[in-house]
Parts: C-alpha cells; sequence; structure tokens
C-alpha cells in the first residue's frame, strides 16, 4: 500500500506541473519561465519517468542534443511540445489536428513520440488568457487523474479479495494437515479398544470415513454445528460403554488419567502436627509406648519428663491403577518420616492383580477395619500390627464372605540370640461382613522360628512352631446411637511377639534360649482391646479404649521381664471440613513386671491433620 501512495503522489504532482505549464504557454509565457526549471535558466520541460516520479527522460534522438521529449499537451491529448533548437521558434508535434485530437500516447512507450511519419510541423497556437479569477482545469489532466483513482481502487479491490481468498486457504490447510496427522498415528486395533478403551473423551473424534475421502481430494459437504456435536457426543458415549477406566475413575475418587495411558493415579496422605505432654518419663517422648515406662523409682526420679512438637508423622502414598485384558492392576507406595532423625520409612509397596497381591503391606493376620480412631501415633498396645513383604492370595465368595492366604516374611526376634529366616509364615483369614453394621474377622497363624544360639550357650540353631489366633470384629449398635459402634480383638499365640504392637515396640519377643539347657523356648501371649466410638452429633465423636498385653514368661527369665500392660484412653475428635482432623487424647497406662513391680505414666496429645 505504501507503494502504491507513493506513485499517486507522484503522478499527482506531474499533473500539477504540466497543467502550470499548459497554462503559461497559452498565455504566452515563454517556456524559460517554467517553474520547473532553476533559475529561469533555458532548458526543456521533462515529462515524468513512470518508473521513477519526477526523473528527466532521455533526449528523443541522440544526434541532436537540442531535441528533448517535452509533456503531453494538456489542450491536445495527441499533441507533443519539442524544443528543436533554443535559437529556433517553437514548434509542435502533433498526431492529429486541432480540430480532431490524435490518439493518447502511452507514456511507457516513448518511441511513439518520436515516429516521423507520424510527426506534423505546426504554429504553435495562441490562445487569449483567460480573465482574471477564472482558471481553467487541463482536461487531459482530469482524464489522468480520474484514471488513477479508479485503477487504485480497482487494485485495493482485487488484493483484500485475494487476501480473503489466502485466509480460506490458510484455514483449509490447518484442517488438512491436522487431519493427514491423525491419519499417521498407528490404527487402533478392537482388541486394544476392548483393553484400553478409546480416547480421553475431551478429545474430538473424527470420522474415518470422511477425513479418508478428503485425504484422496474428494469434495465432502460441510457439517452443521449441530451435525458436528451430535456426532462427537455419539463417539464418546460409545467410547465410555466400553471404556474400562471410567468404572475404574468411578470407583477412584480424587484419581485422573495419565496422559498417553488408560492408567488412573490418585495422590494422597496427609500432614499431621502432633504436640505431646508428658507428666512422666518416657524413652520416646512424642508417643505413648507402653511398654517403655519405667519401673525402677531411682531411675524414675533420674529423669525429667519431656514434652515435644513433631510433624514427622506426616506420610504421602501414591496409588495407580490402570486396566488391561486380565484385569486390573494396581501399584502402591506410601511412606512417613518417623524414623530416627525424621528419615523417610517406607510403609506399603506393592503390585496387585485383582485378588493377587506381592510386596509390602498390612499382615493378613491383621484388622484395619476393627482399629480404633486415635491421636496417638504408637496406638493401641494389644492391637495386632505389623507390615511386612508377603505374597497374598483374597478370593471372595458372594458379597459377604472373603478370605485370604499369605505367605510372608517370618523375621524372628529373638532375646539372646538372632534369628534365621527359613520358611515364610502362613496366614489363613476369614472375613465376614453380612452388611454394614457388623464385621467379624477370624485369622490363624503358622511359623517356624529359627534361631541361632550365641557363642557362650555352644552355639547350633535351633527351631520351634509356633501359631496365633486372632478374632476381631466391629459391630455399630443403633440402640445407643445411630453411628456409635463397638470393636475388639483377642490376640493369643506362642511366638507371635513381633505381631502384637507393645511387644513389637520394645523388641524380641518371640523366643529365647534356656541359658542352661540351650533349649530354644518361645513366649505364651495373650493381647486385646475393647473400644466405644460415640458420635455426638454432626462432625464430633469420642473414643474411649482399653488394652492389654499378658506375657507367659519361662521359669528362667529374670524378674525385671515385661509380664503385662495395661493402656487406656478416651479422646474428643471433630472434623469440620471433610479434609481436617482435630483432636485431644488423654492417655494412662501402666507396666508390671515379672517380679510384680510396676510404673505408670500419663500422657495429652493434641493433633491437627490435613488430608489430601
Amino acid at each position: 500500500m505504501n507503494l502504491y501512495r507513493h506513485c499517486v503522489s507522484a503522478i499527482l504532482l506531474n499533473a500539477a506541473a504540466f497543467g502550470t505549464y499548459a497554462a503559461d504557454t497559452a498565455s504566452g509565457t515563454p517556456p524559460d519561465t517554467n517553474p520547473l526549471e532553476p533559475d529561469g535558466w533555458t532548458a526543456a520541460a521533462v515529462a515524468p519517468d513512470p518508473n521513477d516520479a519526477g526523473a528527466p527522460m532521455a533526449p528523443l534522438d541522440p544526434n541532436d542534443a537540442g531535441a528533448l521529449m517535452a509533456p503531453l499537451d494538456p489542450n491536445n491529448a495527441g499533441a507533443v511540445i519539442a524544443l528543436p533548437d533554443p535559437n529556433a521558434p517553437l514548434q509542435m508535434a502533433t498526431t492529429g489536428t486541432q480540430d480532431s485530437p490524435g490518439e493518447v500516447l502511452d507514456p511507457n512507450a516513448p518511441q511513439q513520440a518520436a515516429a516521423a511519419e507520424d510527426v506534423v510541423t505546426a504554429p504553435a497556437p495562441v490562445e487569449e488568457s483567460p480573465p482574471p479569477g477564472k482558471a481553467e482545469t487541463a482536461p487531459g489532466a482530469v482524464m489522468d487523474m480520474a484514471a488513477v483513482i479508479a485503477l487504485v481502487q480497482q487494485q485495493q479491490a482485487q488484493l483484500e479479495k485475494q487476501q480473503d481468498m489466502l485466509d480460506k486457504q490458510s484455514r483449509q490447510l490447518a484442517v488438512l494437515s491436522e487431519e493427514l496427522d491423525a491419519l499417521r498415528a498407528p490404527p487402533v486395533t478392537e482388541e486394544a479398544k476392548e483393553q484400553i478403551g478409546v480416547v480421553d473423551e475431551e478429545s474430538q473424534p473424527i470420522d474415518v470415513a470422511i477425513r479418508e475421502e478428503q485425504v484422496a481430494g474428494a469434495e465432502v459437504p460441510e457439517k452443521t454445528e449441530t451435525e458436528k456435536r451430535r456426532a462427537t457426543s455419539d463417539s464418546v458415549a460409545t467410547a465410555q460403554a466400553d471404556d474400562p477406566t471410567k468404572q475404574i475413575l468411578t470407583d477412584f475418587p480424587g484419581a485422573w488419567r495419565l496422559p498417553g495411558t488408560q492408567a488412573a493415579l490418585a495422590i494422597g496422605g496427609y500432614v499431621k502436627s502432633t504436640i505431646v505432654y508428658n507428666w512422666d518419663p518416657l524413652e520416646i517422648n512424642d508417643r505413648f509406648i507402653v511398654g517403655s515406662i519405667p519401673i525402677d523409682s531411682a531411675i524414675a526420679s533420674s529423669r525429667e519428663a519431656e514434652s515435644s512438637i513433631s510433624a514427622d508423622q506426616s506420610r504421602i502414598n501414591f496409588d495407580l491403577r490402570e486396566p488391561t485384558k486380565v484385569g486390573i492392576l494396581r501399584a502402591f507406595i506410601e511412606g512417613d518420616f518417623a524414623e530416627d532423625n525424621e528419615t523417610f520409612r517406607l510403609r506399603h509397596a506393592f503390585g496387585q492383580w485383582n485378588r493377587v497381591l506381592a510386596g509390602k503391606t498390612w499382615s493378613a493376620f491383621v484388622d484395619t477395619q476393627a482399629t480404633p480412631e486415635e491421636v496417638d501415633f504408637e496406638g493401641l498396645n494389644g492391637r495386632i500390627n505389623v507390615r511386612q513383604p508377603q505374597v497374598r492370595l483374597s478370593p471372595r465368595y458372594g458379597e459377604t464372605f472373603e478370605f485370604q492366604f499369605s505367605l510372608e516374611d517370618p523375621n524372628p526376634e529373638i532375646q539372646n540370640g538372632d534369628g534365621v529366616t527359613r520358611a515364610p509364615d502362613l496366614v489363613m483369614s476369614g472375613r465376614f461382613q453380612p452388611h454394614d453394621r457388623l464385621h467379624t474377622k477370624v485369622a490363624l497363624l503358622g511359623r517356624q522360628i529359627r534361631a541361632q544360639r550365641d557363642a557362650f550357650l555352644g552355639g547350633g540353631v535351633e527351631k520351634e512352631y509356633g501359631w496365633g489366633l486372632t478374632v476381631s470384629g466391629r459391630y455399630s449398635t443403633p440402640n445407643l446411637g445411630q453411628k456409635d459402634s463397638l470393636l475388639f480383638q483377642l490376640n493369643a499365640g506362642d511366638g507371635i511377639g513381633r505381631y502384637v504392637n507393645d511387644l513389637a515396640s520394645v523388641g524380641n519377643y518371640d523366643g529365647i534360649f534356656d541359658p542352661v539347657s540351650g533349649d530354644l523356648e518361645l513366649f505364651e501371649i495373650l493381647a486385646g482391646y475393647i473400644s466405644f466410638q460415640h458420635w455426638w452429633g454432626g462432625t464430633m465423636r469420642s473414643n474411649f479404649t482399653l488394652g492389654a498385653v499378658k506375657v507367659d514368661n519361662p521359669d528362667f527369665v529374670e524378674g525385671d521381664a515385661y509380664e503385662r500392660t495395661i493402656r487406656a484412653s478416651s479422646n474428643f475428635m471433630w472434623t469440620p471440613t471433610p479434609r481436617i482432623d482435630l483432636g485431644v487424647e488423654f492417655l494412662w497406662g501402666q507396666r508390671e513386671n515379672e517380679d510384680g513391680s510396676n510404673g505408670d505414666a500419663k500422657q495429652i496429645q493434641v493433633g491437627a491433620r490435613y488430608r489430601f
């Protein structure tokens, strides 16, 4: 557009100069007063070069330096004015007559003006000057300006039309490029569709038949917006009907599909902060371990009770699930920072396919559905509480019965020897849940406990067979409250110390070597708890819990050996929002040794937890 503006300006400027020159000629003004000439020098008037506005043309005849091209005569479209000699009278060369103007010459073809056979020499006409105040407009100038304006307008219209065509072609090319990219993608087989479903429901499906015709060059009528929306809706509905991920996402709250896969991932856990105040000294001051309560009054009096504020109980987990042709695959990993010096600790890490599980998680001997709600991170002293590597099969029979068979890491713990891992622990359990108000679980444990004697006992390896039984459950009590519930667990067995929470924290209560005979003896254990949960209304509730552990020690153990513990707690819990739990809890515990000595301790905890 700038080029067009420059051309129009140059043409208009020259046309104005030509008009002035014509007026001066008609009034008798000598050529040497032409305003285009500097300082009144006698020079020929010049015509504009169409390729360079305002530039003088070359001489008409290279052998006659005095003959130059003159501008068009505005009074005669077919006449040109030439100055053959500065000393000769002015002559006019024309292709026509005064009464019959000749053909308009093309300014881009100067040879037309120089044709000898078409030139007639005649005296220059003398016209009277127009009266003052009456200025005549040269007809040739008016015609030239009108033609230029019309040409510019025509070119502008053509440019706008071409721009519209370019925009339309660009849009068509973009659509065809997307469709070609889709065609280059590998086809989805029917088998793959059954395994992984179709593309993300938010993507716009493409009609394959129409896409192929477009690529081949066939003309396909464009769909209306209503037809496009209907086709998209139908395609999405068809994809969702056979998409196995749909059920996963429905049953897997908070998960999202990983891009490029049919897997769904959920990130969970919580951030927990706890304030603990101890009235009595404990070996670990940020939780309540009943077995660590000091018995000796001298030792107890020499130590000062400590309190703490911690956040190392926070945890994070990743849960991945993916539908396949053989079923849903699951991978789960979780950890916290409850190790010494707030280091990361692995809690769970397992893979699962349908009813088959392999990895580290809760033992099949544990009943997590019958665990009371508490602020204390340690938890009840008498409950079964262990996570360990295992391989587990969990068949179901209807909606009421579930069985579990697992082979688990034995990891025997011996007081005066070293445990030897050989045969895995075998756990069989059954869960009965006819409705939401009743849950009951029974589990059996079989163990081979192998241990290496210390050198002072003569060395060698001994083995014994241990067993365990647990019965637990949860029963909702609508007579006391619509949401109130009663929880219980009873545990008994030989050599199951590492499965009982309080004994596992104290350590090495699976077996012990007789210092005299060198025989391996197993600890007989009885443990359990009972808990009642009452809802005050809305999101507020309380839990009242009593737990106990009893160890039947062999006759040769020392008097300061662990014999029994009792733990009681009560708390108040409030969930102001679905993801936030606030609680305060009071705990009391007592430990009694084999010789009858005992000690007790009190503690209060305040906790805040944000679940994500």
